[in-house]
C-alpha cells in the first residue's frame, strides 16, 4: 500500500469498518512479503490463553442448572441492576412489561427502556414490583 489515497470501491469485502481494516491488513502484508502461512501461524491458539470449549462428544450427558430466582429491584437498589433486562409489574395489569433496563426510579416515576428500545415513564405509585 502506498501513501496515495486508496478507494475500497473495487474490493469485494463487506463495506464495514472491519472489512476495510482486513483489506488494509491484507494489502500491507502483501507489500511486506508476508505469506498466508505466517498469517495462519499468527491465528493459531497461543499457549496459556484460555480457549473456547468445544462441543461435547456424542453420548455425553449435558447437565443444566436451574434458573436463578428473580431478584427484586427497589427504588434504592435500581442502580445496582441498571442495564439488566427486567420485568415491570404494574397494578391492574396481568402481564409484566418486558424492559431492556431500568434507567431511573424516583419518588414520582419509574423510567425504563422497553423491548422496542423506547424510553417509558410510568408513575411510581402504579408499580407493584420490578424483578431482574
Amino acid at each position: 500500500m502506498t501513501k496515495a489515497r486508496f478507494s475500497h470501491a473495487a474490493c469485494e469485502h463487506p463495506s464495514t469498518k472491519a472489512g476495510r481494516a482486513g483489506c488494509r491488513k491484507a494489502m500491507r502484508d502483501a507489500a511486506m512479503g508476508k505469506t498466508t502461512e505466517s498469517a495462519a501461524k499468527a491465528a493459531a491458539p497461543k499457549a496459556g490463553v484460555a480457549q473456547a470449549e468445544s462441543a461435547p462428544a456424542e453420548g455425553t450427558q449435558i447437565v443444566s442448572t436451574p434458573a436463578a430466582e428473580p431478584i427484586e429491584v427497589t427504588r434504592e437498589t435500581w442502580k445496582d441492576n441498571k442495564g439488566k433486562a427486567a420485568s415491570v409489574y404494574v397494578k391492574g395489569v396481568e402481564e409484566p412489561f418486558a424492559a431492556q433496563g431500568v434507567t431511573g426510579w424516583s419518588i414520582k416515576f419509574l423510567q425504563f427502556t422497553d423491548a422496542d428500545g423506547k424510553r417509558q415513564q410510568i408513575p411510581a405509585s402504579t408499580v407493584e414490583r420490578v424483578t431482574v
